[in-house]
């Protein structure tokens, strides 16, 4: 099993939340990025009616959960995982993290860190963060 290296929440295309637990090979602009996944999500749904809830690279896998499908406002959750992650798990914990958080008191239209927003990244990284230790790490936190 490898790890899970990011993981965050995209609102209309602006990165508000972003756990970075690994470092990948190249720094990229979180702006980039995030209009990747937002780029590939409005694709699925303008061309196909659809969602886009994976998409597999050669290192990487990428999951992301639409927690507002069929509207115009934009509520990605994603992650980002090495290839031979347990992908269905990640699925799992997302699911899982879309019925935990509780986004309708959060003002999601400014991209201000508030006590609410601190308080999701919390949730967010306490639902993955067995998911975010690579093998080594693991045994780490075992054996010391």
């Amino acid at each position: 099993m490898m790890a899970v290296i990011e993981a965050g929440l995209i609102v209309n295309g602006i990165p508000l939340i972003r756990s970075e637990y690994y470092p990948t090979e190249t720094e990229v602009d979180p702006f980039i990025r995030t209009g990747l996944l937002t780029a590939i999500q409005t694709f699925a749904s303008k061309a196909f009616s659809d969602e886009a809830q994976e998409m597999q690279l050669k290192k990487y896998s990428i999951v992301i959960k639409d927690l507002n499908p069929g509207t115009n406002e934009q509520l990605l959750l994603y992650s980002i995982a090495e290839k031979g992650t347990d992908i269905s798990e990640l699925r799992r914990r997302l699911a899982n993290l879309e019925k935990k958080l509780d986004l309708t008191r959060v003002i999601l239209d400014t991209p201000v860190m508030t006590s609410e927003i601190r308080q999701i990244k919390k949730i967010i990284d306490k639902e993955l963060k067995d998911l975010c230790l690579k093998p080594a790490d693991r045994a780490k936190n075992i054996f010391g």
